[in-house]
């Protein structure tokens, strides 16, 4: 919800165009949205293979609101009630759960979030301003007539996959884990084992109950799907801590490398050091995409302007021609257009100022004096903004005379 929000990256559909930073983005800003995707696509490789699938069970809204509603449904029906359960056993409400009270609130406690996550799509195409016009049902130019039937439908799915799908999502469907797992390594973040007291949990499986992934975390392997949640190293941690019988901390740990390894002359290589050895290659990608996003913004064009034939013709006389005027910031500015090449009698400019409320275009006729020489006319159209841009347009002129 923040990205869309503070205007890191959206989409304006009504413009056609990409926004980040609040900035149009065209693909003539080919620096921007080159240096910008290799950057985030670098970046994910290199936090996939330092901390593997942390996204999963750290960040991912598909795991937080599953947790969030295995949660209110335990509080509310019982530890054993379970929505969906593909081992085909019934759900099981705690007998002095079972009040209509319950259910309400557990429908109420549901239908909230995913009217929330339902506005997260329609963020990415409205700004803040006209979601909260949807919200409130307040007249709005920008907004769309059928956006309600379409937030209704997104309610709609966003409800099925809370109260339904949950984890089934994480276990069964979701191909962005298997797109992490491809980056795992040894030397990736992953639980470790201490396998010298395997004696504390002989009898013991209670990791292996609180994972919502139904692994055992005592055998992870580099290519499983362990999300890193840290469910398991909690429970682990919490029995040992109540326990009379168990000593130390719990047996499960995060680790990065091999800990049972043996180190070669006393020694091993830094965490930060093997890491960059094994990411040199999307490193450097980081860096260029970095470099190459710098380099498109400070070079980026806020106003791009064209002069053009228009579509008004005299007989077989061009007269009339557009001048085209595009704002790519969403804030104010005000532009001044000037002519040069031609005297004050042989031209008529609809306007010398042009003021934008924000990101948008506007066009601006200017005619020519038909009374002008026969023969070629050079003359250009300069355009100076008060942001600081300017720009030039060199228009060559046939004037068949009179």
């Amino acid at each position: 919800m923040a990205i869309p929000t503070s205007g890191l990256f959206r989409i304006d559909p009504q413009a056609g165009a990409f926004i980040l930073l609040d900035r149009q983005v065209w693909f003539s800003d080919i620096f921007i949205v080159m240096g910008f995707w290799i950057f985030v696509a670098s970046l994910l490789v290199m936090m996939y293979s330092l901390v593997g699938s942390v996204f999963c069970g750290w960040m991912c809204p598909q795991n937080t609101v599953s947790e969030y509603a295995n949660m209110l449904t335990e509080k509310l029906l019982g530890r054993r009630a379970q929505m969906m359960d593909l081992s085909g056993d019934r759900m099981k409400v705690a007998s002095r759960k079972q009040s209509p009270l319950n259910y309400l609130l557990l429908a109420v406690g549901l239908l909230l979030p995913a009217m929330l996550f339902a506005l997260i799509p329609l963020l990415y195409f409205y700004p803040p301003s006209a979601i909260w016009s949807l919200i409130t049902f307040t007249d709005d130019a920008r907004l769309a007539g059928s956006l309600h039937w379409i937030y209704f439908v997104c309610v709609a799915v966003f409800m099925l996959d809370i109260v339904v799908i949950r984890h089934l999502m994480c276990k069964y469907m979701c191909i962005y884990r298997v797109w992490q797992h491809s980056f795992k390594t040894k030397e990736t973040l992953h639980i470790h084992y201490d396998v010298a007291r395997s004696d504390h949990c002989a009898t013991c499986h209670y990791c292996v109950d609180s994972c919502f992934l139904d692994i055992d975390p005592r055998q992870t392997e580099v290519f499983d799907s362990c999300v890193n949640c840290g469910e398991c190293v909690t429970a682990c941690d919490e029995l040992h801590a109540k326990s009379k019988k168990l000593d130390g901390p719990g047996l499960l740990s995060f680790a990065i490398g091999d800990k049972d390894r043996p180190k070669k002359n006393g020694r091993e290589k830094g965490y930060v050091a093997s890491f960059f050895s094994r990411a040199k290659a999307s490193s450097t990608a980081t860096l260029l995409g970095a470099a190459l996003f710098a380099i498109g913004i400070a070079g980026y064009q806020s106003d791009e302007f064209s002069v053009y034939r228009s579509e008004g013709w005299q007989g077989a006389k061009v007269l009339d021609y557009r001048i085209s005027i595009a704002h790519k910031l969403y804030h104010p500015t005000d532009i001044t257009l000037r002519i040069k090449g031609l005297e004050a009698g042989q031209f008529k400019l609809q306007t010398t100022h042009v003021h934008f409320d924000t990101a948008g275009r506007k066009d601006v006729v200017l005619h020519i004096d038909q009374s002008l020489p026969k023969g070629l006319h050079r003359f250009h159209v300069y355009a100076n903004s008060t942001d600081g841009w300017s720009g030039k347009f060199d228009v060559t002129h046939y004037a068949p005379g009179t």
